[in-house]
């Protein structure tokens, strides 16, 4: 028999501390996806500043953060965002905020789209239009699901093992005619149903802090699960009440009898003024990344530099690196390997990476996810006597630039000469944000990855530094120095 379920609308800011969420029971997961930082389509302009999106990030987290129960499950929908040739380190920032709350990086999945619809801009035609190294853009259909857990976690050795995949391929919502989520960006309801099923039983609490049109409430009710939502604008509640399916004849004053939507609460949903122009915290380091001062004596060696660091610790980030880092050319790449769910990295947070990097002056350009055959695995023990294993088969491969790149200082010759196969670049998808070699081992992907490195990034005769020690590219001919910064 079906176990009866309470769903609660809370209208306003899930930001504002005069939130009274003391009456409210202990959360058992929260799923949600603020946001996104003025996305063109959907948030243009939304924020001040990119300090004022981490600020909404740093609150609700901090407000929420005694009501999850100890060991309960955040799973946080987000993704770093490319705004006016500016590519935002959300993912980065998200997690060093997460931490310092005090939770713990478990894990990430990543969300793959339909490769017929990639909304925000198809930049792969950069290159197809300027087939040279450096024109390259990649066109993304990937979104993250940070998994974060609350310290302590309840320990007990009765656990149901359970293993699922950590590229999950969705379907995201169509922009069609007619839908009821016209201009907000809703998440499809097989993400959190997914998320509900892995990291929740039955009776248990869901919150959504941002819900937006209400996906999370109306699966967290298909699957007998409570629920807490909360949102802003005030205008969506018709919406929500609709799409979670608490209405039948009269949309205001009809309820099933059997599931209200209880305590409606109402606050204040804008921010005052003073939050307005609050400057933030300055989470993320992104103020130094951009347009470096650079030294004119300087006797830059490096066009591109690629670097392996996914086997690595804190003792890495050494002086020898950050003096090979100041002798990247003005405008050239910088290729990180890294993976967040190494073993060898589990002391070693992303953020602090990019918190290093670019306090050098080199900014976030790109980013690729390399898929490649299952090899190891990470876990998370629920509250629920679920040992949650995924099977772990992709690394991310990071470009970061150092300020502008001038075009117009390669010639006509120079450029032939290091012409791009287009007919290679459309046939094996290099203009996918998501390299598919699951069919290979991680280590035979490092090769072929590094040789399209090479290819998109540098011209002949110029300069690679890298730690990696297989480096080859037979289009091209380039000098090779070892990074020995171990």
């Amino acid at each position: 028999m079906d176990i009866e379920t309470t769903h609660n609308l809370i209208l306003g800011d899930c930001t504002q501390s005069e939130m009274n969420l003391h009456e409210l029971p202990a959360i058992d997961l929260l799923i949600t996806s603020p946001p996104y930082f003025n996305a063109p389509f959907d948030y243009k302009e939304l924020f001040l500043n990119y300090e004022s999106f981490l600020d909404l990030i740093d609150q609700f987290t901090r407000i929420f953060h005694y009501k999850m129960k100890p060991g309960a499950i955040v799973a946080i929908n987000i993704d770093d965002m490319l705004i006016k040739g500016i590519k935002y380190p959300i993912i980065s920032d998200t997690i060093k905020i997460f931490r310092k709350v005090g939770y713990k990086l478990k894990g990430r999945i990543i969300w793959r789209k339909p490769e017929g619809y990639i909304r925000i801009s198809r930049r792969s035609g950069v290159l197809l239009q300027n087939p040279y190294p450096m024109y390259f853009y990649p066109d993304n259909l990937l979104e993250n699901i940070l998994i974060f857990q609350k310290l302590p976690s309840k320990k007990s050795e009765k656990y149901k093992k359970l293993i699922l995949e950590d590229i999950w391929e969705i379907v995201n919502v169509l922009p069609l005619k007619g839908r009821l989520e016209t201009n907000i960006a809703a998440f499809p309801d097989e993400l959190p149903k997914r998320l509900i099923q892995t990291f929740s039983t039955k009776g248990s609490l869901i919150c959504d802090p941002f819900l937006g049109s209400g996906t999370t409430m109306k699966v967290a009710r298909e699957l007998r699960r409570n629920s807490i939502g909360i949102e802003k604008i005030k205008e969506l509640e018709y919406i929500i009440r609709r799409k979670a399916g608490f209405s039948r004849v009269n949309l205001w004053n009809y309820f099933d009898n059997d599931e209200l939507i209880t305590d409606v609460i109402s606050f204040d949903e804008n921010y005052t003024e003073s939050q307005i122009n609050k400057q933030g915290k300055n989470h993320s380091l992104l103020n130094l990344a951009i347009d470096p001062d650079f030294d004119e004596t300087t006797d830059y060696k490096f066009h591109l530099i690629i670097l392996d660091c996914r086997k690595t610790n804190k003792t890495y980030l050494n002086e020898r690196l950050s003096e090979n880092l100041k002798l990247l050319h003005p405008g050239r790449i910088l290729i990180v390997y890294y993976d967040s769910l190494d073993k060898h990295n589990k002391n070693f947070a992303l953020d602090q990476l990019f918190d290093f990097i670019m306090s050098h002056g080199i900014r976030l350009r790109d980013k690729i996810t390399v898929q490649h055959e299952a090899e190891h695995q990470w876990e998370i023990k629920t509250n629920f006597q679920n040992n949650v294993i995924f099977n772990h088969n992709y690394y991310e491969v990071f470009i970061f630039q150092r300020g502008k790149f001038d075009y117009k200082s390669k010639t006509r010759e120079e450029k032939q000469a290091c012409l791009i196969d287009k007919q290679q670049f459309q046939k094996e998808k290099w203009f996918l944000s998501l390299w598919d070699f699951r069919t290979n081992k991680r280590d035979e992907c490092d090769q072929i990855v590094t040789d399209r490195m090479t290819e998109l990034f540098l011209y002949s005769n110029e300069t690679l530094g890298s730690n990696l020690t297989e480096i080859s590219c037979s289009k091209r001919h380039f000098i090779f120095q070892n990074l020995e910064i171990m």
